[in-house]
């Protein structure tokens, strides 16, 4: 009998999101989220190739270099993100390991090496593997994957599924143990600029291949994030693959629990999927809102993480400041307000927010002495809007001892 693979779970999925979706933001989307199925940060292939090549101890104890740029190695962030998020098996049997690129051999390559790293690591193997094939990013356009590699040469792109979905049938791990579920395929695609109508038979193409499910952001490619997704195509697509057995899941846009369960009830899709949306509010997704209404306050939202991130390091304190950015963007750079300007430097929100970018914010204590200083300047103490776990930091602190903070720091 054909082993089947794992049953797909309905509601929300975490996106994958470069220096994003960690370890540490995939817990805190499930436990304060509502994220049903949670994806990795996305891979290439040739650095997960590299990876598996090296010694098994040559990443394991080395510090990810940053240079002056804030720019990483990606052979060695892929290998933390593989090597040093693998050992939590609640997290492993509802994570999707996203990967790129545009070739059949390195991404069956890379399928391998990911099911084995996880299998020798975590004694278990993740809930599935996808294929990027939407990613509009200039990146993606300079090295042939994501949307440009379906734009390109389609039959391509269905070339590396069918790669992809072999190396998972014929791992041995699948192969010997029958009775457990082995990993999902899929691929992330946008709408096709020919219409609904190319859409669907590219994903007809895509099942043809071997995918178990396709998730498709309701977007196409030249609209990048901007504009409204478009869902009366997506529920199209849904209308006529759902008959045929392949679940789809919709992405664009989605910022709350609300507008989760609005989307599937308008589309039938399976699920639906949420990137900015968490990274801005992960406490919106819930499904009740019986929290204090201060549970959605920026400095609860971003202490929720930091508690996580310190359980859990990220690669590098890149992730710790994208995730704080995001958290406090809506304050220190509000859109709505006309009389805000970005460059007025005597607006304490002008330069908290410029600091927050700042190379010497490194480790975790400087990041919850920068909320500190973020109740301090808000006036959020006068309301009492002040969690507990900074409470005697705020009176004292400031820019300069933020600063401080790591230099001490270092010197331990």
């Amino acid at each position: 009998m054909q082993q089947q693979p794992m049953q797909l779970p309905k509601g929300i999925y975490l996106a994958p999101m470069v220096r994003g979706s960690e370890l540490a933001f995939r817990v805190l989307a499930r436990r304060y989220g509502n994220a049903s199925l949670c994806y990795s940060p996305m891979l290439r292939d040739h650095d997960v190739i590299s990876v598996a090549a090296a010694s098994p101890d040559h990443f394991t104890n080395k510090e990810l270099t940053i240079d002056k740029a804030g720019r990483t190695d990606s052979v060695e962030e892929t290998a933390y993100l593989l090597l040093h998020d693998v050992h939590l098996p609640d997290d492993t049997a509802n994570l999707i390991v996203q990967i790129c690129g545009n070739s059949p051999k390195k991404l069956a390559q890379a399928t391998t090496a990911i099911l084995d790293m996880y299998h020798s690591r975590a004694g278990m193997l993740p809930a599935g593997i996808d294929l990027n094939l939407g990613c509009p990013q200039e990146c993606a356009k300079k090295e042939g994957f994501g949307a440009f590699l379906v734009e390109k040469d389609a039959n391509a792109a269905i070339s590396c599924i069918s790669s992809m979905r072999n190396a998972i049938d014929v791992h041995s791990y699948c192969k010997e143990n029958k009775n457990n579920k082995k990993p999902t395929l899929s691929a992330k695609i946008r709408l096709l600029d020919g219409g609904v109508d190319d859409t669907i038979q590219f994903v007809k193409k895509l099942q043809s291949a071997g995918v178990d499910y396709v998730a498709i952001h309701c977007r196409h490619r030249t609209d990048k994030h901007n504009g409204n997704a478009d869902w009366e195509s997506g529920g199209k697509v849904v209308a006529c693959l759902s008959s045929e057995g392949l679940p789809i899941i919709l992405n664009g846009g989605i910022s709350n629990h609300k507008e989760a369960m609005s989307v599937i009830e308008r589309t039938k899709c399976h699920a639906v999927m949420a990137a900015t949306g968490y990274l801005a509010n992960h406490r919106r997704f819930e499904s009740s809102t019986h929290e204090r209404a201060s549970s959605f306050e920026p400095q609860y939202l971003a202490l929720e993480y930091l508690d996580l991130a310190e359980q859990y390091p990220p690669p590098s304190y890149l992730y710790i400041q994208k995730h704080l950015r995001w958290i406090f963007r809506d304050i220190l750079q509000p859109e709505d307000d006309p009389s805000f300007v970005k460059t007025n430097y005597s607006d304490w929100r002008v330069k908290l927010w410029s600091f927050l970018v700042r190379p010497y914010l490194r480790n975790i204590e400087q990041f919850r002495l920068f909320v500190a200083l973020y109740v301090q300047l808000s006036g959020a103490a006068e309301k009492d809007e002040v969690p507990e776990g900074i409470r005697h930091l705020v009176p004292d602190v400031s820019f300069g001892s933020v600063k401080k903070a790591g230099k001490r720091k270092r010197q331990e």
